[in-house]
């Protein structure tokens, strides 16, 4: 791409993207799509600011140990427009992250021929090819792929971005941090970089992700009382595993852990894998798996609000299988077309239970045909005349009893809150959770044919669309804060645990003694120069350790910005979403901690409830508005990420050529 002459410089319009991930580079990409399919040729100048690793970004960063794990499979997961998308620039299709793997390792019998001309146009470095070379060729459509081989994907996607933008279209890098927006007198936004420099824009982006805020109250509480211990005391505040410093993790010793999704199976693969430890294959071992310890590993003494890890997700040997929820669907098609408020738990939740119960049942009756005494269109007939309440509970099975055998009943509270009820000691609760986890496994093994792997993957699976339904704040405050949240946390636990392996890996630590359980709704006190945590469910029994872990990360929340968060400087230009929609015994509205947004063009709502002039927020922060906000785009779904971004770059682009104008 020829530079511009300082004469084109000086009048050209000019773009800011912050943030270098995924989304700032879609935003490129789409940008270079819209701009291609133009006559106009007036000059464009793209800033693109990120301190790390533009187009992998922070997250996907390709020097980053390969212990740690995308919670995606490789054949689920896009970069590309794909014919017949509901985006406003011309579709560029391209290929998935697998048949990039693919074509890597020179196969492309597997790959969409029309992905092969994007590939063929634009080389991977070799570096790539010896640098992942014994990750691709294990690589698999059901892989979960390392962080770094995914970062390497996005870097090459960043590459055809960067290509597929016109001559007259200039992109300039910024590796620093953006730490203030300014609004000018001119009509531009100026925007201070960590190296004190700066860039002026004519509309600006912001790409930012996954956004830590300022500490809650309940952590400047806890900061204070480490201040005043007597001993001193290490504390790993929440964040994203990678950026957590576990070097002042003690080698051998007592740690505490707060959290059991994600966050702590990345971190117990850290501490162990990273750390010398060696999972070995062993058929007489119940995970299947034996550790083999280094020595450093320390022992981790785990609880959270359920007190129980997310349950591993199906070995499907392919891709997850599509849930009808045929039920849910009528719902919303039904909605969809109405206006007013949504009572999730009155009006989409009974459709919800009984699309579950149906897949539920119906692999029951496949499995355990001599247990179940009716036929399945009887018990479909009951789950549909039976009154569902608006919470988890157990009246589709109450209903069902003598219809099938009460071992056999689905029980969706005690899936959902494990530990409810269990006192034990701490010598008995580790046992039922590893026994608990035995099962786990053996149901994600059978798949298909787990009559609980399918009831829960209906649970899962009803997520995406219910947010749809529900952005933008339709559905009433109560329910959104009752069993609208209720439903999402089951369907993560259910849905988006870990893969398979990371389960057995869990299991075989177990069993080499380094892993222990506290119970669910912890306590935490400092006493005694000591970290202590106590749960109701081993008996208030006293945890304790000079180390404490949070496994877990904060969503964005503006009501409470770090320190030089860059949305602070916005002041009047952006305000939270609030959900105000309430029912008959409303308690008002609720403010919640995204930035409030213009669902078309993604344009930030200042104070005055008007549309930003110029700034745009695309992804993460705005999850409490936006449906879909986290997941990575899956080919064949029209994804919402590619149509946030898409839309962010047909704004972007006509502010900055009308204020260029003015």
């Amino acid at each position: 791409m020829a530079p511009f002459s300082p004469h084109e410089v000086h009048r050209a319009t000019r773009i800011a993207i912050v943030g270098g991930g995924p989304r700032g580079i879609s935003v490129i990409e789409r940008i270079g799509a819209l701009l291609s399919s133009r006559p106009d040729r007036t000059p464009l100048e793209i800033n693109v600011i990120d301190p790390c690793q533009i187009g992998a970004g922070t997250v996907w960063r390709t020097d980053q140990t390969r212990t740690v794990r995308m919670n995606t499979l490789a054949g689920a997961v896009t970069m590309f427009t794909e014919p017949g998308a509901t985006v406003s620039a011309p579709v560029r299709p391209g290929p998935t992250l697998y048949e990039w793997v693919e074509m890597l390792r020179h196969n492309g019998t597997l790959v969409n021929p029309s992905h092969i001309a994007t590939f063929e146009a634009h080389p991977v470095h070799e570096e790539v090819r010896w640098t992942f070379a014994e990750e691709l060729v294990s690589t698999r459509i059901d892989s979960n792929p390392s962080r770094a081989l995914y970062g390497a994907y996005l870097r090459w996607c960043y590459q055809v971005a960067q290509t597929g933008l016109p001559d007259f279209v200039k992109l300039v890098e910024h590796r620093e941090r953006a730490v203030s927006i300014d609004d000018e007198l001119d009509g531009t936004d100026r925007i201070t970089l960590s190296d004190g420099t700066f860039i002026t824009a004519h509309s600006t982006v912001l790409a930012t992700g996954w956004v830590q805020p300022g500490p809650d109250a309940d952590e400047k509480e806890l900061a204070d009382a480490i201040e005043n211990s007597s001993e001193e005391l290490t504390w790993i505040r929440p964040g994203n595993p990678i950026d957590q410093d576990l070097s002042s993790v003690p080698d051998g010793g007592d740690v505490l852990v707060r959290g059991f999704g994600m966050g702590f199976f990345d971190l117990t693969a850290l501490l162990t894998i990273d750390r010398g430890g060696r999972f070995v294959a062993d058929p007489a071992a119940r995970s299947g798996l034996r550790y083999e310890a280094s020595g450093r590993e320390p022992h981790l003494k785990v609880a959270s609000g359920r007190g129980y890890p997310f349950l591993p997700k199906s070995e499907y040997g392919d891709l997850p299988p599509t849930s009808p929820l045929l039920r849910l669907r009528a719902v919303i098609d039904t909605l969809s077309v109405t206006d007013g408020p949504i009572d999730v738990g009155t009006q989409v939740w009974p459709a919800i239970a009984r699309d579950a119960h149906e897949a539920y049942y119906r692999a029951i009756a496949r499995a355990r045909p001599r247990q179940v005494h009716a036929p399945i269109s009887e018990i479909i007939r009951i789950l549909d005349s039976t009154e569902v309440p608006p919470v988890i509970g157990t009246e589709l099975d109450d209903a069902l009893t003598g219809v099938v055998d009460p071992e056999l009943l689905f029980d969706l509270p005690s899936i959902a809150h494990p530990l409810a009820g269990v006192t034990e000691t701490p010598e008995e609760l580790l046992r039922h959770i590893a026994d608990g986890v035995a099962k786990d496994l053996a149901h994600a093994h059978y798949a298909y044919d787990s009559p609980i792997k399918e009831g829960l993957w209906a649970i899962a699976s009803c997520r995406k669309p219910l947010a749809i339904l529900c952005q933008g704040g339709r559905a009433t405050v109560e329910s959104r804060l009752g069993i609208y949240a209720q439903i999402m946390a089951l369907g993560q636990m259910v849905g988006s645990g870990p893969p398979s392996f990371r389960s057995r890996e869990l299991l075989a630590l177990i069993d080499a003694g380094l892993v222990t359980f506290i119970g669910s709704e912890p306590k935490l006190t400092v006493e005694d120069g000591t970290f202590c945590i106590r749960s109701a469910t081993t008996e208030d029994t006293p945890f304790r350790s000079t180390t404490l872990i949070d496994a877990w990360m904060h969503s964005p929340d503006i009501r409470r910005p770090a320190h030089r968060d860059l949305t602070a400087s916005l002041g009047p230009r952006v305000r939270p979403f609030v959900w105000s929609n309430t029912s008959e015994a409303a308690t008002g509205p609720f403010t919640t901690g995204s930035p409030e947004v213009d669902p078309v063009s993604r344009r930030l709502v200042g104070e005055d409830g008007e549309p930003d002039k110029r700034i745009h927020l695309v992804g993460i922060p705005t999850h409490s508005q936006m449906a879909d906000t986290t997941i990575s785009p899956m080919p064949g779904t029209d994804p919402l990420m590619l149509r946030e971004t898409d839309a962010a770059a047909v704004s972007a682009v006509s502010v900055a050529m009308r204020t260029a104008a003015e």
